[in-house]
This record gives C-alpha cells, sequence and structure tokens, in this order.
C-alpha cells in the first residue's frame, strides 16, 4: 500500500522513514511514488489504517503542513459545520469534536483517531498535515471536501522550529540548524513545498477549497463568506459574523484552554518543555525578528529555486508579504 525508506538525522529525537504511495485516483498527474514524506516510525502500523479508512460523503477534512494555521480553520470549520454550537465548544475539547488523524503516529500515549472517526456523528471535521498521497483514498474516489491551508515559507519554519523544538522532537542547538533540517526534508511532514504546491495545483477541484493563513489575517470575514458557499452552508448574518469573528480572535483562541493545546501537550507529551507554547505570536511576518538576513535569503533563494521548477513564486501563493 506505501513504500519507505530510512531517514537518517541527527537532530531529530525519534527514529523517522519517508513514505510514500502510488496516489491512486488524486487528480494531479504526477509520479506520486515519488512524492516522500518524513515522519516517524509509528507510522509503519498507522499508515494503513488512515489510507483505508471509510469516509463519508459529508465529510470535511482541514489539511496543512503543521504549524500553518490549522487550529484556526479547524475551529472556524467545525462552528460552520455545527450551526455556530459555542455553548459545545465552552464544554468539549477541538481534539474531541475534530480528530487529528495522525496524532497516534506521533505519540505514543495518545488514542487511535482513525478509531475516534468512526464513533462520531456527521458531520465530522477530521485534522490532518499529511500530503494528499497519505490521506484517505476514499477522499479521492468520493471526492470527500478537503479545506486546504498554506502559509509563507519563512513564518512556518519559525513556527515549526518553537513547536518542535518545545515539544523537544527536535533537539539542535539553533533556528539556523532546524532551517538546514527543514530544507533538506528531514523534520516532521517535510517536503514543505511539496506538500503545498500539490494542493495549489489542485485548488480548482470542487471539493478542494484552498486559502492561505495570510489571507485569513488579512480578512477573516471573506474568507468566512467563502467557506460557507464551498460548504453548502447559509451565509451568516451580521451578528452571527461578529460573534464568530471574536470567538476565533487569536487572543480569544489563545486563552481558550478548549481550543489552545498547550496544556493538554504538556501532559500528554513526556519530552514537552516546561516553556512550550501551541500557540505564540499568531502574525505574519515573524521571521523579519527572528531570522538573520542571510538565513532569510538562503531560505528565499531555496523556495525560490524549488517553486521556479513549477512556473510559480511565493507571491502567487500568498500575495505581498
Amino acid at each position: 500500500m506505501f513504500k519507505s525508506r530510512s531517514l537518517n538525522t541527527a537532530r531529530v529525537l525519534f527514529e523517522s522513514k519517508q513514505y510514500a504511495t502510488e496516489g491512486k485516483d488524486i487528480p494531479l498527474k504526477k509520479d506520486w511514488s515519488e512524492t516522500w514524506c518524513s515522519l516517524r516510525n509509528r507510522f509503519d502500523e498507522l499508515l494503513p489504517q488512515i489510507l483505508n479508512m471509510e469516509t463519508r460523503m459529508d465529510d470535511v477534512f482541514v489539511v496543512t503542513f503543521i504549524k500553518c494555521g490549522t487550529t484556526w480553520m479547524q475551529e472556524t470549520v467545525w462552528l460552520l459545520t455545527h450551526n455556530l454550537d459555542f455553548e459545545r465548544c465552552k464544554s468539549e475539547h477541538l481534539t474531541m469534536r475534530s480528530p487529528f488523524l495522525d496524532m497516534s503516529g506521533l505519540n505514543v500515549t495518545a488514542p487511535n483517531a482513525v478509531e475516534i472517526c468512526q464513533t462520531l456523528a456527521s458531520p465530522r471535521v477530521i485534522k490532518s498535515h499529511l500530503p494528499a498521497n497519505l490521506l484517505p483514498i476514499e477522499i479521492w474516489q468520493k471526492k470527500v471536501k478537503i479545506i486546504y491551508v498554506a502559509r509563507n515559507c519563512k513564518d512556518a519554519i519559525v513556527s515549526a522550529y518553537h513547536f518542535l523544538k518545545g515539544m523537544g522532537s527536535w533537539v539542535g542547538d539553533n533556528i539556523d540548524d532546524f532551517a538546514t533540517d527543514f530544507m533538506n526534508n528531514e523534520t516532521m511532514y517535510t517536503c514543505f513545498w511539496t506538500h503545498i504546491v500539490d494542493f495549489w495545483k489542485m485548488r480548482n477541484e470542487p471539493n478542494i477549497f484552498f486559502t492561505t493563513y495570510e489571507e485569513m489575517k488579512r480578512d477573516l470575514a471573506k474568507v468566512i463568506e467563502k467557506l460557507c458557499t464551498f460548504l453548502d452552508r447559509p451565509q451568516l448574518s451580521g451578528e452571527e459574523m461578529e460573534n464568530i469573528l471574536n470567538h476565533l480572535s487569536f487572543g480569544n483562541m489563545k486563552g481558550n484552554d478548549k481550543i489552545n493545546l498547550t496544556e493538554v501537550l504538556k501532559q500528554q507529551v513526556p519530552t514537552a518543555k516546561e516553556d512550550f507554547q501551541f500557540m505564540r505570536r499568531g502574525i505574519v511576518g515573524s521571521f523579519k525578528d527572528e531570522l538573520s538576513p542571510e538565513l532569510q535569503k538562503k531560505i528565499d533563494d531555496w523556495s525560490r529555486d524549488y517553486l521556479a521548477q513549477h512556473g510559480l513564486t511565493e507571491e502567487d501563493i500568498f500575495g505581498h508579504l
């Protein structure tokens, strides 16, 4: 069903491999068997379950690379598909309302989300960081809805660095070394650009909604309006829009223990650091004061070279940063 190869990384705490599949039924012509994704060895057991997972026609999958606005979009989509049930949001953690499909592959103590999904009432909102060819095969056969959120590369590197180092998954010394590992596809879920570009190229498929973290920051109300159309939901009234925008503000989400995973992950992950924060700054352009000019140029050159192979620039995807 899938193939793997060893991944030799000096600064990753857990043994990892790179995984790929043939990408059956995915509407993009390419050799999917060479689209590799770096994951922990535990995915040897989990991937067959994910790939063969039974989907439902009203499922919605929220897919992103790590630290690219996943939780923000998860909460948005869950509310839109559950009639703005803010009361349930107050009493039930997002991880229970919207399971993280990959979680037990990352954390040995985590429950199996594939099994949890089987118990959920429809409509289900399911989160994953997996690339297109490692998602459940039935998504592509049934044309199940996918909402994809991308984030500019330099901010994604900064956020992934703080997240993986805070979780104890990456044990290097500095962000320069992390960026090198990231660009060499030796950190969790890389290759970054392949992950994004595949969905960018499929953005006009009727079951795929492609947006960016930057677009959500610029005008979340407009993104929500587009989501309502995509999800076949009625447009929100002025009061409803005001309520959801207030609920989804970064400050309110960071302060909400039913959404912010900081304490949950500290309890579940033995290697998590005391100062770990799941939600940190939540801005566009954090790289400007966290990456040296030299490192910014190195990342820009790497991104430009990759995207040029596909006739793209970062501005094509994210607009002016």
